[in-house]
């Protein structure tokens, strides 16, 4: 199933108000920073050692953060599931290099930023 992005930005706008009231004048301004981003088929969004660039709101499908140990195995950190916020956020934050991967599974549309820089 495919989200439309009104559809969309009306799911970020509930997430948001639940959190935090807004005015319609915020919510526009944060909204204008969204856009529409569907993640390919085995596609790995962020990578260690990678500097996060965005962060995501999830729609559909499930994304996964995860940790690769010496031996090669994963370890699970943290699944993020339609309606809420995804991202390594300590690397998005921080601008510096993330210790963890970040991936949709299975393949899922979600919203990013148009930009993870932040500004001052």
């Amino acid at each position: 199933m495919q989200t439309d992005f009104s559809t969309a930005l009306a799911h970020l706008q509930t997430f948001i108000r639940q959190i935090h009231p807004i005015s319609e004048a915020e919510w526009e301004d944060f909204a204008a920073v969204w856009q529409p981003f569907e993640a390919k088929r085995k596609i790995i969004l962020t990578h260690e050692a990678e500097t996060e660039k965005y962060l995501y709101f999830v729609l559909e499908g499930v994304q996964r953060a995860y940790a690769v140990g010496d031996d090669g195995r994963e370890a699970t950190l943290v699944f993020t599931y339609p309606y809420s916020f995804s991202g390594v956020a300590d690397s998005f934050l921080l601008q510096q290099p993330s210790r963890y991967f970040l991936k949709p599974s299975p393949p899922a549309p979600s919203c990013a930023p148009l930009s993870g820089k932040l500004t001052n």
